[in-house]
């Protein structure tokens, strides 16, 4: 038997490759440790893009590692993953072992350039202070911190002028990008009184825009969820409220409707999570069952005389 000898320097690579995949390992714990259903919601968002027809736009920006040679996302290593990847939280030592898992895990739900965080309803209250009303109230609310750059630039922004808060609705497969692109005018196909993004003063007005739809079929937050975005607005020309008329071809803005034809003038703030209710399961109960003593009574009844019958024709 042959004995393959192993070189320092191939040692030393092997050891750094599982120092690595410890230490991916360990920030997914960190994260989860942080906020479990944070994450989970992370993991649900990127699964509503991957699943439909649309991913290559919805999941804009892809990684070169994770494209084909032509440059279109590899939607199909993609899938493959996101159908390996574990139940929250990692407690099966097993799924700890898988390099390729942890590497993908780290590379699209760690994300550094926002922070998002589980809050109360009475937090989320207390920060707006009485700027919005929630007519119906979420399962969950998620607060959307952002770390980057454009940050500090949105700040000095709305330095200068007063904000306010309004509520924005899309379908669910759309807060992947909602979350790490910010909302764009031209990704908008909504165009009732011209291009910009839509917004309400009204929640019950953008819960008809945000259907629930199919997530991450191992979250803890459900399978199947709907989404509203709280986002603050700086107050600008740009903003059009009711009664403008964003161009002479445009109609004029009703009451409860906003129009932003800038994407700088408006920031998602937080997550309004709703579940799909379970579907009440209703007993369908057949003719027979319902009526099953009258009819077991009529027929014994209907064997007695027939009984009778029989002796009297036999006398």
């Amino acid at each position: 038997m042959i004995e393959t000898e192993i070189t320092p320097s191939q040692a030393c690579f092997h050891t750094s490759e599982l120092e690595d995949d410890a230490e991916e390992w360990n920030e997914l714990e960190t994260e989860m440790r942080r906020d479990l259903l944070a994450l989970d919601l992370r993991i649900s968002l990127f699964v509503g893009a991957v699943q439909n027809f649309k991913y290559e736009s919805l999941l804009k920006p892809v990684p070169a590692n994770y494209r084909k040679s032509d440059g279109e996302a590899d939607i199909e290593t993609i899938r493959e993953l996101v159908s390996r990847l574990p139940e929250l939280p990692l407690l099966d030592v097993s799924n700890k072992q898988d390099p390729e898992i942890a590497s993908f895990m780290k590379t699209f739900f760690l994300n550094h350039n926002q922070k998002l965080s589980l809050i109360s309803i009475e937090e989320f209250k207390r920060q707006l202070s009485g700027q919005i009303e929630l007519q119906l109230a979420p399962r969950w609310i998620f607060q959307i911190d952002h770390l980057s750059r454009s940050q500090q630039a949105w700040e000095r922004r709305k330095a200068s002028s007063s904000t306010f808060c309004a509520f924005h609705g899309s379908r669910f497969e759309n807060f992947h990008s909602i979350l790490n692109l910010g909302l764009h005018q031209h990704l908008n196909k909504t165009s009732l009184f011209g291009e910009g993004i839509y917004l309400s003063t009204e929640q019950s007005l953008s819960l008809q825009y945000s259907p629930s739809g199919q997530g991450w079929n191992k979250s803890q937050l459900g399978p199947e969820l709907s989404l509203l975005a709280v986002c603050e607005v700086i107050n600008h020309p740009d903003v059009k409220r009711r009664g403008s008329r964003p161009s002479a071809a445009d109609s004029v803005i009703p009451d409860k409707y906003i129009l932003v034809t800038n994407n700088e003038l408006v920031r998602p703030r937080y997550f309004l999570v709703y579940t799909r209710p379970k579907a009440k399961t209703v007993k369908v109960t057949s003719f027979i069952e319902r009526y099953k003593f009258v009819l077991f009574l009529g027929l014994y009844v209907s064997l007695l005389l027939a009984i009778g019958l029989a002796k009297r024709v036999t006398i």
